[in-house]
């Protein structure tokens, strides 16, 4: 049996076809029903997981063991779909603020409300770029982000208080040039 998941491995790192046809076959409707239980919407987490795959397809991603993959498909299938919830609760808030906005005759939608919504979208889209950080940098922005001290993160993560200043310098700048050619960006510098 190992051999064949040790074949089943090689196959899905050199994009062989047979392999990723039984990976589909072996996790996608698994994926679907986990993915399902968190977001409620069986149409919605059959893109969830086809995004999933495709991304992982077009990605230089290796695995040493069905094991590893294994975890990948599911950590990747709950971020994923964490991602989507808190990306509909953010345009609900933003379409419920529209619309008792526009509904209220004597409270048009107001510059101040669209900052609003403009610093709402902003702070999406700098979670989705943290997600995208290297795995220590994210970890270093997410405990900085939760209140936590540069020495507090070097002892929760084993590292140097400089690896960790080092690092979240790094991160930092990574997610300033990201957010700064974001049109959004450019919205909050001149409404806020």
């Amino acid at each position: 049996m190992k051999d064949r998941q040790d074949i089943g491995i090689r196959g899905i790192n050199e994009k062989s076809l047979e392999a990723w046809e039984e990976l589909y076959k072996n996790y996608y409707p698994a994926l679907c029903s986990y993915s399902e239980n968190l977001v409620k919407r069986s149409d919605v987490t059959q893109d969830i997981v086809q995004e999933l795959l495709v991304n992982l397809w077009r990605s230089d991603r290796l695995f040493n063991t069905q094991e590893e993959l294994t975890y990948f498909l599911y950590k990747a299938t709950y971020n994923n779909s964490l991602n989507y919830l808190r990306t509909c609760k953010i345009q609900t808030g933003i379409l419920s603020t529209i619309r008792e906005n526009t509904l209220s005759e004597d409270a048009p939608f107001s510059d101040k409300h669209f900052a609003e919504t403009i610093r709402e979208e902003l702070l999406r889209q700098l979670h989705l770029h943290i997600q995208k950080l290297p795995p220590e940098r994210r970890r270093i922005i997410l405990l900085s982000l939760e209140g936590r001290k540069r020495e507090e993160i070097a002892q929760i993560l084993g590292i140097s208080p400089n690896t960790v200043k080092a690092q979240k310098t790094c991160a930092l700048k990574t997610l300033r040039d990201a957010l700064k050619n974001s049109a959004i960006y450019s919205l909050l510098l001149i409404f806020c």
